[in-house]
């Protein structure tokens, strides 16, 4: 009996590591970027109620610093207070979700058993799949309701839109709730692997005692435990099932079940790979990269904003006659030229670089366009996706320097425009500091998804010259 239960033992610590690092490299990516997906999508929505004046985002929206996952309220309010409730409440969502897929490492170590909970209550602050004016919960009723008003009068592509938010959100927060529910069965099981290894395992740990009954087995386990472990975290039902697997007349049947259980569900009849893709790293980089966009946008509108500010004409006779005949001659306004100090983070020293106002808008807006793209799996994806690695790194590569290079611009725009605007409107301008730290810890993200990508390919080639073999074949 002792023999089997080695083996057995043997057989599960080798499925529990396979299937940890499957749920790394595959499943939780894949949860990340359904979150990725539903934080683009609820923006989008909340940009068209935004305009439809039908909520009041959070004022106090870009003051507030998430360190941690939260919940967003779910209590009812009254019908005339939506626009500034639902408007709060979806700025906080919108808030969570972005920490989420900015800062949040998707692993089996940082989702935990209790971390997995609070993302579960988080996940139900909307329910996707019925939002309706007539649903009986708060949140759900007052966004229904908001929908419908935004549908009213508005053109195709709008509806269109909306539509095809909530779908995407439905589909891809079904997706992350099984994800999770399949990440809690499997954080049980690591549980039992441990209590396994740490306990029966160690040598105050009486084996021979212990398989006399399954009372006996229990009584060595508590005892070991509070040695190795302490009081807290004794899941008595969890204790019960590794009893069982040791010693139910139907033991043979319980290792099996739970063994197969273990077993990595493939989608295709390649060979499973021993470790992970190194496209799929990269991809996930260029998932990363798409999650720029958001922060980026925000940073276009504010910088455009700041730039009419900044060029705005004065109210004097003089300058109204000269618009008067610019518009009788059919001119065109001259683009705007700022010429800006930009300092060296590596050498200190400090340069002034002169940028086109127009062209340079232009060029942000087409990122933020592009990177959303990235973000939704549009066609900008699909092309990338299906490039070589080469081409792929090559291209991320690249963006990463642009972003470097636009951060360093942003950042003297905000001290530009502190100082030049007048006096007298310097209370419109937008201040761009957290959006350029969190842009800021976007390229980091990026960045650093790069560099585990890179290293891998050194460890493969690497492996290779040592002839230990392709590990991804």
């Amino acid at each position: 009996m002792e023999e089997d239960n080695k083996n057995f033992t043997g057989q599960l610590e080798a499925a529990l590591a396979l299937k940890k690092e499957w749920l790394n490299s595959d499943l939780l990516q894949d949860t990340l970027n359904q979150y990725r997906l539903v934080y683009t999508c609820v923006k989008n929505m909340s940009e068209i109620f935004q305009k439809k004046s039908l909520i009041v985002p959070d004022p106090y929206k870009f003051d507030q610093k998430i360190s941690d996952i939260g919940t967003v309220e779910t209590e009812a309010f009254a019908d005339n207070e939506t626009d500034k409730v639902l408007g709060y409440r979806l700025s906080k969502y919108e808030m969570i979700m972005d920490y989420i897929c900015t800062y949040f490492r998707f692993s089996v170590d940082t989702l935990t058993i209790s971390k997995v909970k609070v993302f579960l209550e988080f996940n139900n602050t909307f329910d996707w799949k019925n939002i309706s004016s007539s649903s009986i919960t708060p949140n759900n009723k007052a966004l229904g309701e908001v929908v419908n008003q935004a549908r009213m009068n508005s053109p195709t592509v709008t509806i269109s839109t909306l539509n095809d938010c909530l779908a995407k959100c439905a589909d891809s927060m079904t997706k992350i709730n099984r994800q999770l529910a399949e990440l809690i069965d499997f954080q049980r099981e690591m549980y039992k692997g441990r209590i396994r290894k740490d306990v029966i395992e160690h040598p105050d740990f009486d084996m021979n005692k212990a398989m006399s009954s399954p009372d006996a087995e229990l009584a060595e386990i508590k005892k070991v435990y509070a040695k190795v472990i302490g009081k807290k975290n004794f899941y008595t039902d969890l204790i019960q099932e590794i009893i069982d697997e040791d010693q139910a007349p139907n033991k043979a049947d319980l290792q099996s079940r739970l063994l197969n259980k273990l077993q990595i569900k493939q989608t295709n009849t390649k060979k499973a790979k021993v470790g992970p893709d190194p496209k799929f790293l990269l991809l996930g980089a260029i998932s990363a990269l798409g999650a720029i966009a958001p922060t980026l946008n925000q940073l276009h509108q504010k910088v455009t904003e700041n730039f009419e500010i900044l060029f705005e004409p004065k109210k004097s006779f003089g300058a109204a006659l000269a618009n008067f005949f610019k518009k009788i001659l059919g001119l065109k306004d001259a683009d705007h030229i700022v010429s800006l100090t930009i300092e060296d983070q590596k050498t200190g020293q400090k340069h002034t670089q002169k940028i086109q106002v127009n062209p340079f808008l232009e060029d942000i807006a087409k990122k933020v366009r592009n990177y959303s793209g990235l973000m939704t799996k549009g066609p900008e994806y699909k092309k990338i996706e299906a490039a070589s690695e080469e081409l792929v790194l090559s291209f991320l590569n690249k963006q990463i320097s642009d972003n470097q290079s636009l951060f360093t611009v942003l950042n003297a725009l905000d001290e530009h425009f502190k100082k030049n605007v007048d006096i007298l409107k310097k209370y419109r301008v937008k201040g761009l500091k957290i959006d350029l730290a969190s842009y800021r810890n976007s390229i980091i993200n990026v960045n650093k998804k790069r560099g585990e990508y890179v290293s891998y390919k050194e460890e493969l080639e690497q492996m290779n010259k040592l002839g230990i073999g392709k590990v991804n074949e």
